[in-house]
């Protein structure tokens, strides 16, 4: 792979199946992603999880065509789906 300096050359990488591409813009969005979680969720350790949810659904998701052409949109979005499915389980164990 070339040195891919922006997010959309790393998302085309990344999207393509390079795996160094995604690891680059996942890093690149880590910090930020970790952060919006923890506030969504009011827990550190659950956004941690939620994270990691994150970035095995984009990898898994990286090839749909229909995805955002925004690296930051799609990494968000999925994890805004993941913080809620999150809270979700959180209010039926609660509710339990």
């Amino acid at each position: 792979m070339t040195d891919l300096a922006d997010d959309p050359d790393l998302l085309a990488a990344a999207r393509a199946g390079d795996v160094r591409a995604f690891g680059r813009l996942v890093g690149r969005h880590q910090r930020g992603l970790e952060s919006y979680c923890s506030l969504m969720l009011g827990c550190p350790h659950q956004a941690e999880e939620v994270v990691r949810t994150t970035v095995r659904l984009a990898w898994r998701g990286r090839g749909r065509s229909d995805g955002p052409a925004d690296a930051r949109i799609w990494l968000y979005g999925i994890a805004t789906r993941a913080c809620l499915e999150q809270l979700d389980r959180r209010d039926e164990v609660a509710g339990a």
